[in-house]
């Protein structure tokens, strides 16, 4: 059998496919008219069951763009783009007959919502076929025949577990989960190795929060509103838009900071004196490149960086582990 780890996140998508191979790509996707117009590249346009041609990630632009609103993408029709724009490149196979892959799919949501939208996800995606074709007639086949869940942040506690980054001793692990939407915290007493459920939660703050502030301040001194992808590009360096150098570190960087700052507050006002026996905090996600560093204050000595590519696909990395229990 075979395993699929996908995080379908507000911001980025990330899978580790059949072969360990990752990719991502941004959350977004747009209808795209498959005529040829013979200038420029070849960019990926697919159909999902025969339906709609579309486009995803950077290639979605455009006032048709679509991108995830709700806790609820796994469950939702409207997020089957996505899905199978993930399926599509976790197979770098070239198989002729384009036979269906049967495949245990590991994937999650975020805490708060895990119970109610795990469940929905289920009815919506077990047993059932994907089949995914590029404009050439090339075709790739899924059948899911499971789908195994795991909150955010404990899937990404469950791969650093498997990886030995974690290691039996005293104190907490505290793994801060930096989304798009949302940081999802999730506390092990490292003697055991279990959650501690109390400790464990999320805060409705994330980078996505840095990119409408940044948008904000961008509109502001252009007088124009600013695309959510532009803006993110200006998250790191000076994008050029309304024909004006705008955006870039020196914007961004205090924006940057006072959400770190909302974040450590959060984590202090639910962690309180329990802070002291923290003895390991591992920032992850896609935020913790851009302010893991900064979250030590909350316990100093004990943060464990992880390199930027560990740090963002741990999520999809202990999603495809959990798959792997359940062949």
């Amino acid at each position: 059998m075979n395993t699929v780890g996908i995080d379908l996140g507000y911001g980025e998508t990330k899978i580790v496919g059949l072969k360990n191979k990752r990719e991502k790509f941004s959350s977004r996707w747009a209808q795209q008219d498959p005529r040829n117009w013979g200038l420029g590249g070849n960019i990926p346009v697919l159909t999902v069951n025969d339906g709609e041609t579309f486009t995803y990630g950077e290639n979605a632009i455009g006032s048709n763009v679509r991108e995830p609103l709700g806790d609820n993408r796994l469950s939702d029709p409207d997020s089957l783009p996505l899905l199978g724009a993930a399926l599509w490149l976790s197979d770098d196979s070239n198989d002729v007959k384009a036979e269906v892959k049967n495949i245990i799919l590991g994937s999650g949501i975020q805490l708060g919502s895990y119970e109610i939208e795990s469940k929905k996800a289920r009815e919506n995606l077990e047993g059932n076929d994907i089949i995914v074709k590029d404009l050439t007639g090339k075709t790739k086949k899924f059948h899911i025949s499971k789908l195994v869940m795991r909150p955010q942040g404990v899937a990404a506690a469950l791969y650093l577990l498997n990886q030995g980054t974690l290691k039996q001793q005293y104190g907490y692990g505290v793994i801060v989960d930096i989304g798009s939407r949302t940081t999802e915290v999730v506390t092990l007493n490292l003697k055991n190795m279990e959650p501690i459920v109390p400790m464990s939660f999320s805060i409705e703050l994330g980078v996505g929060d840095v990119v409408s502030e940044l948008g904000k301040v961008i509109s502001k001194e252009t007088g124009f509103i600013i695309p959510p992808d532009v803006a993110m590009d200006a998250l790191s360096q000076p994008v050029f838009y309304k024909q004006r150098e705008v955006g870039g570190p020196e914007v961004s960087q205090p924006i940057l900071d006072s959400l770190t700052s909302r974040i450590l507050d959060k984590l202090r006002d639910n962690l309180r004196e329990e802070l002291d026996r923290v003895s390991a905090l591992i920032p992850v996600g896609g935020g913790a490149a851009l302010m893991g560093k900064n979250l030590e204050v909350l316990a100093p000595s004990t943060l464990i960086s992880l390199k930027p590519q560990e740090a963002q696909f741990a999520n999809a990395l202990g999603y495809k582990l959990a798959a792997g229990t359940e062949e």
